[in-house]
């Protein structure tokens, strides 16, 4: 079980009111986002990221899927199993 710290582009809105198009918001909207990593082949959504906030066995809460491509930066804070298992020795 990995615990990353993810770094995305989110969907945004470019204005509170009427504006100029020309003066439309062109920065993305950076999101930073840690979480327990969800891999595709233990249940995480195709084509997404899938980080999760809480876990109780088989159940998990607060479940985030960002689009792979809105993806900029993964890395990984660490692995839970190594820790618990150098906890345990």
């Amino acid at each position: 079980m990995s615990v990353v710290a993810v770094t995305w582009h989110d969907a945004h809105s470019g204005t509170e009111t009427w504006c100029a198009i020309k003066d439309l918001d062109t920065d993305p909207a950076i999101v930073e986002t840690v979480g327990f990593l969800l891999p595709t082949a233990d249940g995480g959504k195709p084509g997404h990221l899938t980080i999760y906030q809480s876990r109780q066995e088989d159940n998990i809460d607060h479940v985030l899927h960002i689009p792979e491509p809105m993806v900029q930066r993964v890395k990984v804070l660490f692995e839970l199993e190594n820790n618990l298992q150098n906890r345990e020795n």
